[in-house]
This record gives C-alpha cells, structure tokens and sequence, in this order.
C-alpha cells in the first residue's frame, strides 16, 4: 500500500464565518484506489487537479473511508460514483434533521450518493494494510488507522480526535491527560508519520 496526501487539511476563518477543510490522502496498491476522508467544498477543485496529475479519474477510486461523517470530511464522497463508502455503523444514529433545513438536506443526499456501505468497527483489518479504532471522542462514528506503507513506513491517521499539530503538542507536552491524549501517544510511539485532518502531516520517526 502506498500512500499520499493529496490535499492538506486547514481551516478558513473570515468575517464570522468557520469553514474547515478535511485532509484527503490517497492509498493504493494494485487493486484498489483508496481515499481517506475526500474532504468538502471548498478543496473541491484542488482535489480535482490532484487526481488529474495522478492521471485518475473519479470512476478510479474504489473505495472511500470516512473517520466520521461530518460533511468537511465527507461532503466530496458524493462525486465518487463507483466507490464503496466504508464507515463505522453508528453513522446511521444521526439526525440530520438535527443540523437545520440546509444542512440536514445536505447530509441526505450524500448519502443518497453512495452506492454502497461497508460497516467498519473497532479491530476491523482492510486491505492488509489498515487496522481500524474505533476514536468516539469526536463523534459517535469516529474511527482512527493505522496504516502500514511501502513509501511512509507505519501512517498514523487519528482524524479529529488531534486534528492539528498545536493539539499533538499539547498532547505530548503533557498539558492533556485524558483517554484521547493516552491513545495518540500509544500510536504515535510506533508510527512514522502522522496525517492530522487539519493541518500539513508530520514526521514523527519510528521509536524503537
């Protein structure tokens, strides 16, 4: 499996208005066609440039894998016709009435999208590569992987439970002491890179 950030995540902050923008890393090997998190609206084109350096096109991508369903994370998996949608179960607990006339209508017609839906839960083991946690610090669907790579060695991707680099700090300065903090220091000590949802992926370095 091969692995490669194709759009670093951020988040845009202007006049009142927060938008946040999702990570989207591509994984490959000679069957499948994985994105991890294709992100929202505003990296849109972006990702469609990425894919077209890379010569694929939408009806390449095999497979997408969401560390939950938010829409900065998820919105982009509507343009992926033939991919499967692999997500933790407790999606489906989701109201999207919940997120308003707008919003709500927007979580149901990108599910509308999806062609098909593969659960994915704590321990579950894809493509020999990618071992799932499941992270439900975030939200109730909230997963994490690991990732074993032939070019980044072992990729630790924690979504939003450390979606930044000043989050990971604080983690390992000691300043956070809770069940999230104890177990991206677990995955950090044995992982060679980290790709935080929002923000530029760090080398960590493989502790022995």
């Amino acid at each position: 499996m091969k692995i490669e950030v194709l759009v670093p995540g951020g988040i845009l902050r202007l006049s009142g208005v927060e938008a946040p923008f999702s990570t989207v890393t591509l994984l490959r090997d000679t069957h499948r066609v994985i994105l991890v998190d294709p992100g929202g609206y505003p990296t849109l084109g972006r990702l469609q440039g990425r894919l077209l350096e890379l010569n694929l096109s939408v009806d390449d991508v095999t497979d997408i894998i969401l560390t939950h369903f938010h829409l900065d994370h998820a919105f982009n998996s509507l343009f992926f016709p033939k991919a499967r949608v692999l997500v933790h179960p407790d999606w489906k607990t989701k109201d999207a009435r919940k997120f308003g006339e707008l919003v709500g209508r927007t979580y149901e017609i990108v599910v509308e999208s999806w062609k098909e839906i593969v659960d994915i839960v704590d321990g579950t083991e894809l493509f020999g590569s990618i071992r799932v946690f499941h992270t439900p610090y975030h939200s109730r669907e909230h997963v994490s992987l690991m990732v074993e790579t032939e070019n980044m060695g072992l990729v630790f991707i924690p979504g939003d439970i450390c979606a930044t680099r000043l989050q990971y700090y604080d983690i390992i300065k000691g300043y956070r002491k809770d069940e999230v903090a104890w177990f991206v220091l677990e995955k950090a000590s044995t992982a060679n890179f980290i790709v935080f949802p929002h923000d530029e992926p760090m080398e960590l370095g493989r502790k022995e």
